[in-house]
């Protein structure tokens, strides 16, 4: 009699569960693509999307104001030229250089940078150099590809001997 009650126990709970569970069917499609645009969010660097860029200094390399274009060769590496007014006179100044991105390989959009630039300016018969600016700030480029950057910055100049430290601010467009 047990026998029997243990038999029909058994063939009572095989038929309650005589319907398989189904199995988990993996689409490789859509995984591929989960992982494609998790990698691509992860790998997008907006130094690689949007190399160049136009800027409006203000009290940068130049003086008091002044417009730059800058271009990044290399995701930690950007090269930059511009012009502007170095004083209320206004006597005009241009400048040249380069920036050094710590962070500029990875992801993020906030980098801190150090960077060295020349400033010149045209005396009517020749170019004279009077300003040396190194730089230490960090940029942010947002997803609207609006660019700003801060620092602070030793500064050698011709015309202003007794202050060495500077700052300025940079306000631009990337494209």
């Amino acid at each position: 009699m047990k026998r029997i009650v243990v038999a029909i126990a058994v063939l009572t709970a095989s038929v309650g569960f005589s319907n398989p569970i189904e199995p988990i069917v993996f689409d490789s499609n859509s995984i591929e693509t989960d992982l494609f645009k998790k990698r691509k969010k992860l790998k997008f660097n907006r130094r690689v999307q949007y190399p160049a860029g136009f800027n409006i200094y203000a009290a940068g390399p130049v003086g008091l104001v002044g417009l730059s274009f800058d271009y990044f060769i290399t995701p930690k590496i950007a090269l930059e030229v511009g012009s502007g007014i170095r004083n209320l006179a206004p006597d005009i100044g241009f400048f040249g250089g380069g920036r050094y991105h710590f962070f500029g390989k990875t992801p993020l959009n906030l980098t801190p940078y150090v960077g060295i630039y020349s400033g010149f300016e045209y005396t009517g018969n020749d170019i004279r150099n009077y300003n040396l600016y190194i730089p230490v700030g960090i940029q942010r480029i947002k997803k609207n590809r609006i660019a700003w950057s801060l620092e602070v910055a030793y500064q050698r100049n011709s015309y202003d001997k007794g202050n060495n430290i500077y700052g300025g601010g940079k306000l631009g467009f990337r494209f």
